[in-house]
């Protein structure tokens, strides 16, 4: 009888250590998961200040009216508009498979731009081809990658301009094949 206590008892003490390891296991797991919905569903906004001290990029200035994205609030929309026609470039990849078609408004700071964009049409569409020949997939396939791709054809044409500025550019076809 008294081999038989022994093998009970060594049972009972394998089942506690199990049962202690899951408890551990499962209190972790309920904190991490109550930690990482703390987290995501009550996380604080930056204040103005710490807003304030974080670096923001860039942008070309316009001198009539600022830059209007989509979806920022308060955002004053352009007024005048100018509908390039589509361009069918070659991107820089390897072999020259691949290539983007597009095809963009430019949001001007005035009517007087649209005038001087029609004289220099040539000279403008040949900025935004070098612009968009010397990008890789890769450059152009995120949406930041898009972003700096439109800034950049903003600040090339912005150069050629004399009477007013692009102040956006709305790509309203862009298919990279």
């Amino acid at each position: 009888m008294g081999d038989e206590e022994r093998v009970e008892e060594a049972p009972k003490k394998g089942g506690k250590k199990k049962l202690i390891i899951l408890l551990l296991l499962v209190i972790i797991l309920l904190g991490a998961g109550g930690g990482a919905a703390y987290f995501f569903l009550f996380k604080k906004k930056p204040s103005p200040a710490q807003q304030a001290a974080v670096p923001q990029p860039v942008q070309p200035a316009a001198p009539a009216m600022p830059a209007a994205g989509v979806g920022q609030p308060g955002a004053v929309v352009p007024q005048y508009f100018y509908k390039l026609d589509t361009f069918i470039v070659n991107l820089a990849d390897e072999g020259g498979s691949r290539y983007l078609k597009v095809t963009m408004t430019l949001a001007l700071s005035n009517k007087e731009v649209e005038k001087e964009i029609e004289k220099k049409l040539p000279v403008i569409r040949d900025a935004i081809i070098t612009v968009i020949s010397n990008k890789y997939y890769k450059d152009i396939a995120t949406p930041a990658g898009k972003l700096a791709l439109k800034r950049e054809i903003m600040a090339r044409v912005n150069i050629l301009l004399t009477t007013g500025k692009v102040v956006d550019i709305y790509f309203t076809d862009f298919v990279v094949q």
